[in-house]
């Protein structure tokens, strides 16, 4: 008897422990699905971690992002709008939502979310250059200039936000500031600034 207590002991020691994930780690999944292209999974998983937490602002955002790589705009406006009623001070949702209005060609409300994406987060250097991107759309290569230059003094490797600066700066006449520009970004990894060089900087 003593020996079959103690085999029953060890067969539930070593039996496999049913494991289910919690609501983040099936956000976490999906965004590990997402960054490989696998969106459709990724929303699966999005599904299962609204389905444990309804209220979860990070699940409705990341399922945003998924939708908009596949098009779906309409329902992805939704999810991030949904994650932003959930959690007001969710910079990073306001960021999400206005890529959303890009697409949409909505660049005025696009930058209305990065404006209150940047008041939530000072340091949000992303929203800085996308604003920067949509202002220089939109003709004002001032404020384009500016909002480059304050994504710089936050990230000042960003290789991207010197070219993009480069650029913004010999449409309005600063050409030896956009060569200075291009050359800096070279120097931190953006080589395709090396062509503007030879291109512009003659």
């Amino acid at each position: 008897m003593k020996e079959k207590i103690i085999l029953f002991i060890a067969l539930l020691i070593s039996a496999p422990v049913a494991y289910s994930q919690t609501s983040e780690e099936l956000v976490h999944a999906g965004l590990a699905l997402d960054s490989s292209g696998n969106y459709d999974k990724a929303i699966k998983k999005y599904d299962k971690a609204i389905q444990l937490k309804p209220l979860s602002a990070e699940a409705y955002r990341a399922r945003a992002m998924s939708r908009l790589k596949m098009k779906e705009l309409k329902d992805a406006m939704k999810d991030v709008t949904y994650a932003i009623e959930l959690k007001p001070d969710y910079a990073e949702a306001f960021f999400s939502r206005a890529r959303i209005k890009a697409e949409l060609d909505d660049y005025r409300g696009e930058i209305q979310d990065l404006n209150k994406a940047i008041e939530l987060k000072p340091a949000y250097w992303d929203a800085y250059n996308l604003r920067g991107l949509v202002r220089g759309k939109l003709g004002d290569h001032i404020g384009e200039i500016d909002d480059y230059t304050k994504s710089i003094t936050i990230k000042p490797n960003d290789g991207e936000a010197y070219h993009n600066r480069g650029h913004a700066k010999f449409i309005v006449g600063d050409k030896e500031g956009a060569c200075m520009d291009f050359s800096k970004a070279g120097e931190f990894g953006c080589f395709k600034s090396y062509d503007d060089i030879k291109e512009l900087c003659k």
